[in-house]
C-alpha cells in the first residue's frame, strides 16, 4: 500500500503523456489526472458534446460518493492482453507503461473490458480478495473505465464503440 497517489515522473498511456503528480487523494487525482485531463484532446472534443463534459464534471465531483476511499497501491495502469510481450527465448514478459500507485480497479478496469473466458473468475475472485475489494467492485467499473475510454477516443480515429460507453455512463449524471 501506498499514501499517496501518482508516481515519481510522467509516463505514457499509449502515445499521450500520463500526469502522475503525487497526490493524497485518490479521487483527486484520479478526477484530474485520469479523466478530466482528457476533456481538451481534439477528438475526445469532437466525440463529447457540451452537456458530455458537464455530465463528466459532475460525475468528478461526486467520485467520493461513487468510489469507496481505498489506499493506494502500485498498479500497471494499462494491463490488457497487448502489454504481454514475450522475450527472444519465447518466455513471457509485460511491458509497463502507465504503471502509478492508484486504486487496485484500475488494473481490473482493463482486464475486465477484455474479453475473458469463464475460467478468469478465479482471478478476478481472487485479485479482489487480495486487495480487499468488496463484491461491489463490478458494479463500479464503468466509472473506473471511463479512463481508457477517454484514451481510446483521444488518440484513434476509430473508437471502438468508446464515445457510446462514456455517454452510457455519463447519462445519470446529466443535467
Amino acid at each position: 500500500m501506498h499514501d499517496r497517489f501518482g508516481w515519481s515522473r510522467d509516463n505514457w498511456l499509449g502515445h499521450c503523456r500520463q500526469d502522475n503528480t503525487w497526490d493524497t487523494d485518490g479521487h483527486t487525482f484520479f478526477a484530474r489526472s485520469r479523466l478530466l485531463r482528457w476533456l481538451p484532446e481534439p477528438r475526445v472534443r469532437a466525440a463529447l458534446n457540451e452537456r458530455d463534459r458537464q455530465a463528466l464534471e459532475r460525475l468528478c465531483e461526486r467520485l467520493p460518493e461513487l468510489l469507496p476511499s481505498r489506499p493506494a497501491c502500485l498498479t500497471h495502469g494499462d494491463l490488457w492482453m497487448h502489454n504481454i510481450l514475450a522475450t527472444r527465448d519465447g518466455q513471457p514478459a509485460l511491458i509497463d507503461p502507465a504503471v502509478s500507485c492508484m486504486w487496485p480497479e484500475v488494473d481490473l478496469a482493463h482486464l475486465w473490458s477484455s474479453p475473458h473466458p469463464p475460467e478468469a473468475k478465479r482471478f478476478f475472485a481472487r485479485y479482489a480478495g487480495l486487495t480487499g475489494l468488496d463484491d461491489d467492485w463490478p458494479a463500479r467499473m464503468p466509472i473506473i473505465q471511463l479512463r481508457q475510454h477517454l484514451a481510446v477516443i483521444a488518440q484513434y480515429e476509430h473508437d471502438w464503440g468508446a464515445a457510446d460507453q462514456v455517454r452510457a455512463t455519463l447519462r445519470p449524471f446529466r443535467s
